[in-house]
């Protein structure tokens, strides 16, 4: 996008951008110490108003523990019978500034004003604040809990009663923290925070929202607990930012507690969002006042640049007036910037002239190349008439190729013819092979004939092996049984059984008798089928003897015509001799345009030579123009 864009309008460009980014730096700047400020006002306003608070709920204590142990000091001047004691707590100050006034004496007795409901029963001695006092040994300041008789948040101001130097008994007082939690919840900085009371184990003991009371601080920020000491502290609730400020409240016996004011950090960075939204509005107004005496300035300060664009344009657009120089006003960058066009126009000025000198002697030499090509014409012309009576040659040799032509057709004829002849001698042939094929197929058969007989033979052979087995076996029996016969005597069991084997071998001997026989016809069968396939194969053979003879005599016609293609071959040479006799014509032809051809190349010569002159200049022309870079 900024190839497109003027110079004066990067400028104008760069310059907002610094602007803007100076601004921008600046805003972050004191933003960062704005905050900074705002935080230790913040941190201090609130120690501030911590320790205000701090000191109104002391002396508001201070003065309610005074009564109180002004009341202990009454009864231990006064002593504790019953009517003293209700003289002394039923006094207006105590009634007034205590939710109830009371005393528990050693002996378990107890006295309050009001009176109140007590079970029968009721023992002040194992209460929590008379152990405390009695083990304090001075007055002690419980922790806030609700009354069971009010249902109000209360706490107890107990002190040991001395009488007679002997302690007697604790006078105890419960004071409504109803003014203490007005103090608190005044605290709430406009609707934008509020303050609460945490004892020393990080107990809430007053808090505006009374849901939140008596719970831990760790329960109110699980997320980021904040810690029992002094300083400004960050925590979160709910997603939302708060600064937490703890005091402590000092000068009261046995009651460790901090006052805690928590504040938006919105709140307390309003100021910085106003400020952020002015210092914006404050670059941007600076920027566009920037911008506007930025063009203006640049607008004069870019005249002579605009009058050197002016001037290169009409020098690169115009008629090409290379005497136009720029008046020079000054001595800046533009002024050096004119100095150096002016030098650079001059010197294409000087350069132009002496390629105009260049070009006027490239037109002598062109002259000069007209000239030779208009010799190297004439020859042509030369050339023309030599080519014509090569032509006239040509035609002579045109009609002895019509003869050879004609001549070679006729040849053409009779190999036709005899390729017909040789056709019909290769069909003869064919059927020649075939029966050539038909006789070797007979011959296969004899084969597969002569090679079945031959595995009767092995069959028979086979047999003749049984018959020989059969016969040592019955010599053996006959043997055994003669020795049989000779032990047994009368007995004539081996005998038997001897004659009998021997019968068998008998049998077997006949049976390889009658396989013998048919073997035989078998054999005299094949010899009868091979006899005959022979007979058909002598019969092939004599009709294979007939087709040869007649291939025979077709391939004695073919001869014939070869020799007939064989006399036209010498009419064609005879034809050939005429033609070197031309050809011997357009050889004197050929030698006088060699002679042409040589005088054009001495003119071509000269042409060359006039193209090296030319060569010459083009490359000073070329150097004058290689000294620029275009």
């Amino acid at each position: 996008m900024t190839r497109n864009m003027k110079f004066s309008h990067k400028i104008l460009l760069a310059a907002a951008l610094v602007v803007a980014v100076a601004f921008a730096c600046f805003i972050l700047f004191n933003d960062y110490r704005q905050r900074q400020s705002l935080r230790a006002s913040t941190e201090t306003s609130m120690q501030e108003l911590g320790s205000l608070t701090t000191g109104n709920i002391q002396t508001w204590l201070e003065g309610r523990i005074q009564l109180a142990q002004s009341l202990a000091q009454q009864i231990g001047v006064e002593g504790a019978t019953p009517q003293n004691l209700a003289r002394s707590i039923g006094l207006p100050a105590y009634t007034s500034n205590f939710q109830l006034s009371y005393f528990g004496g050693q002996d378990g007795a107890m006295t309050s004003v009001p009176t109140g409901n007590r079970p029968a029963d009721y023992d002040p001695r194992v209460r929590g604040w008379y152990k405390a006092a009695i083990g304090a040994g001075q007055t002690i300041v419980t922790e806030p809990y609700v009354s069971a008789s009010s249902g109000k948040l209360v706490i107890t101001v107990a002190t040991p009663v001395q009488y007679q130097n002997q302690t007697i008994g604790v006078s105890g007082a419960d004071i409504d923290l109803s003014s203490v939690s007005a103090i608190i919840n005044s605290l709430d900085f406009d609707g934008h925070g509020h303050a609460f009371i945490v004892n020393a184990q990080g107990k809430v003991l007053i808090h505006p929202d009374s849901k939140l009371q008596l719970k831990t601080l760790a329960e109110l920020y699980p997320a980021a607990t904040p810690a029992l000491r002094s300083g400004l502290q960050e925590v979160e609730v709910d997603g939302q930012a708060q600064f937490i400020a703890l005091t402590p409240v000092k000068g009261v016996p046995s009651a460790d507690w901090y006052v805690a004011l928590v504040l938006d950090q919105n709140t307390a960075f309003a100021m910085l969002g106003e400020f952020r939204t002015s210092a914006i509005i404050a670059m941007v107004i600076a920027v566009v006042i920037i911008i506007a005496l930025l063009s203006m300035l640049i607008r004069l300060l870019m005249q002579p640049l605009l009058t050197m664009g002016r001037a290169m344009h009409d020098i690169a657009e115009g008629e090409g007036d290379l005497t136009r120089r720029l008046t020079i006003h000054g001595h800046d960058e533009f002024g050096t910037l004119g100095v150096s066009f002016n030098r650079f126009v001059e010197r294409i000025h000087s350069s132009i002239r002496e390629v105009a000198s260049a070009t006027g002697q490239v037109n002598e030499v062109a002259v000069r190349v007209v000239s030779a090509s208009n010799s190297s014409m004439l020859n042509s012309d030369q050339q023309a008439s030599r080519t014509s009576s090569v032509a006239a040659a040509i035609n002579q040799l045109g009609a002895a190729a019509q003869e050879i032509a004609q001549n070679a057709a006729l040849a053409s004829q009779h190999s036709s013819e005899a390729r017909s002849l040789a056709e019909d001698g290769q069909q003869v042939v064919d059927k020649t092979i075939g029966a050539m094929q038909q006789l070797s197929a007979k011959i296969s058969d004899s084969c597969g004939n002569i090679e079945t007989l031959n595995s009767h033979t092995v069959n028979i052979g086979q047999i003749l092996e049984v018959i020989t087995s059969i016969s040592q076996q019955t010599n053996l029996l006959a043997l055994n049984a003669a020795i049989e016969a000779a032990r047994a005597g009368e007995a004539g069991r081996g005998f038997a059984v001897v004659a009998d084997e021997v019968r068998n071998l008998a049998h077997r001997t006949q049976d390889s008798a009658q396989q013998v026989q048919t073997m035989i016809e078998e054999l005299q069968v094949g010899a009868r089928e091979a006899v005959s396939i022979m007979t058909d194969s002598q019969r092939q053979s004599e009709t294979s003897v007939g087709i040869a003879n007649q291939a025979g005599e077709r391939l004695v016609s073919v001869t014939q015509r070869i020799g007939e293609i064989d006399g036209m071959n010498q009419s064609v040479a005879t034809a050939t001799e005429e033609q070197t006799s031309v050809v011997e014509s357009i050889n004197v032809d050929i030698t006088e345009i060699n002679t042409l051809n040589q005088e054009g190349v001495e003119n071509l010569q000269a042409t060359l030579r006039a193209c090296a002159d030319l060569e010459q200049q083009a490359a000073r022309l070329k150097h004058l123009v290689g000294s620029f870079r275009i």
